[in-house]
């Protein structure tokens, strides 16, 4: 099955490093499932960018669908969420910037997402309508500040994905939660299995030298919204909910 890539974008990779001759997308960020996990449950879970590495092993939205028993997902992909619709699962067409389901979840989930974003208060404003009350918002970025990104500048050229359009460090991500509505935030660091003996080598040597923010290359933020009078959808299980009861 055909990997998905979001609409627009360019297939052109950074290269010309020791570490990571070519960015090839084969890595697996299963991990970063396993990471996150325990934040997701229990309750109902909303998904954004559900499309996200569809077909393979570590695709997260199928990952989550055995956890979770009222699971919404959105993408912009259209032809990938026909293809989740008519296997079952509840996915929905929308726009990560600006989108209104009619219903609020326990949980948003974001994975990978707010750097590859033009219009992040759109964004954050639709993450905080569909929160229901004491709902959790929990999304993971790359680290700015991981090492790994100055050492690949210095080999000649910086390690970004031709998606992205953006950095974060914990205290920009903290600083774009705050002034959209979500004052508290939880961040922490995770890393990921390295597969070149290389890149294996520098990843031992930087996370038992260096603290997490410089040694390894994800944040994880669990934060909570402002309550106050934002118009919102009805929370889940009330009038207008839905939410599939399925077993992938």
């Amino acid at each position: 099955m055909k990997t998905p890539t979001r609409p627009g974008a360019s297939r052109t990779a950074p290269s010309g490093h020791i570490l990571q001759p070519e960015w090839d997308g084969t890595d697996s960020i299963r991990e970063r499932y396993d990471a996150v996990r325990p934040l997701l449950r229990p309750g109902s879970v909303l998904d954004i960018g559900c499309a996200s590495r569809y077909g393979r092993q570590d695709w997260l939205h199928g990952l989550l669908a055995r956890d979770s028993t009222d699971l919404v997902g959105i993408d912009l992909n259209a032809s990938i969420i026909a293809e989740l619709q008519a296997a079952g699962y509840d996915a929905r067409l929308a726009d990560a910037q600006d989108f209104d389901l009619g219903r609020q979840f326990d949980v948003v989930f974001a994975g990978e997402l707010i750097e590859h974003l033009d219009n992040v208060h759109g964004f954050l404003a639709s993450v905080r309508r569909h929160l229901a009350p004491g709902g959790r918002f929990v999304l993971t970025t790359p680290n700015a500040f991981y090492i790994g990104n100055f050492i690949y500048r210095l080999g000649g050229q910086a390690r970004v994905h031709p998606q992205h359009t953006a950095w974060y460090c914990e205290s920009t991500l903290r600083r774009v939660l705050k002034v959209n509505g979500f004052p508290q935030a939880d961040i922490h660091y995770i890393g990921h299995a390295s597969r070149t003996p290389a890149r294996k080598l520098a990843s031992f040597t930087f996370r038992h030298l260096l603290p997490d923010h410089l040694a390894l290359d994800t944040m994880v933020a669990e934060a909570t919204a402002v309550v106050d009078d934002l118009p919102g959808p009805t929370p889940a299980g009330g009038p207008g909910g839905s939410g599939a009861d399925h077993d992938h």
